[in-house]
């Protein structure tokens, strides 16, 4: 199953729409709109505030922030129960080919705006370990404004502080170090003279989804990047990411 989730910040409005129907077929009307966030050590599970029509869920701006996270299930999946110790597998709804997506709009009122499909997938919940990512292909040098969105989702209901490295592959070198945690969309604000062909992020401990947006003359541009194995041929592709992983860990620890 997918969850869904959302940025909040001071500089953009933000909107979640969430479809009732699966890629092919008609709405199912059984499915609730939950949100779950964390309350005294476990996760709280509730109906969402929202609107709909007959084909999607609505959040808007005030109903949305960078703890809470969303899904789609049945009374009957969660058993009676609002509190649990750990996210589950609901069920299977948004288990689709092609995946099943949301739309997550961020926009400067009155001026430009992007979209982002906002899924986030239950197997990636249970994961650790780390996320390697280009930055110079994804935001601006130019732009007034960079931001990278890292959103993690992690199965059990705890905040936990883990760090983001810039590192420079060829000078083997950390440019920068930001502090994230767990269970939230983390905002970091990237300097411009960051943002160059050999620098990348690279993730400790946790895993997640980085967002990249670029503002300028108040127009916004949202992208994303994909897992490095998906630019490497071969059958080995999942062994040399291993390697480039183990690369950079050790260039962060003789700059620790």
């Amino acid at each position: 199953m997918n969850y869904f989730f959302s940025v909040n910040n001071k500089y953009l409005k933000c909107s979640l729409a969430i479809p009732r129907f699966r890629n092919s077929g008609s709405t199912n009307e059984d499915f609730i709109l939950f949100s779950a966030e964390i309350f005294k050590d476990k996760w709280l599970i509730k109906e969402a505030d929202h609107s709909k029509n007959k084909n999607f869920f609505f959040l808007q701006n005030h109903q949305l922030d960078n703890s809470k996270i969303f899904f789609l299930a049945k009374n009957k999946d969660l058993n009676r129960n609002n509190y649990f110790s750990e996210l589950e597998d609901f069920n299977t709804f948004t288990d689709t080919m092609p995946d099943f997506r949301a739309n997550m709009q961020i926009e400067i009122l009155d001026h430009g705006f992007s979209s982002y499909q906002s899924d986030y997938p239950f197997y990636l919940c249970k994961k650790t370990g780390n996320v390697f990512s280009p930055i110079s292909t994804l935001l601006n040098k130019n732009s007034d404004k960079n931001i990278i969105f890292f959103k993690n989702i992690f199965a059990q209901p705890i905040k936990k502080k883990f760090n983001i490295y810039f590192v420079d592959v060829a000078r083997n070198k950390v440019l920068h170090e930001a502090s994230a945690f767990t269970n939230q969309t983390n905002e970091i604000n990237v300097n411009q003279e960051l943002i160059c062909p050999n620098v990348y992020i690279f993730s400790e401990k946790f895993v997640g989804i980085p967002i990249y947006v670029s503002i300028k003359n108040n127009h916004i541009s949202m992208e994303h990047t994909h897992p490095p194995h998906l630019y490497i041929w071969g059958e080995d592709k999942f062994r040399k990411v291993s390697e480039i992983k183990s690369e950079i860990y050790e260039i962060i620890k003789k700059n620790s």
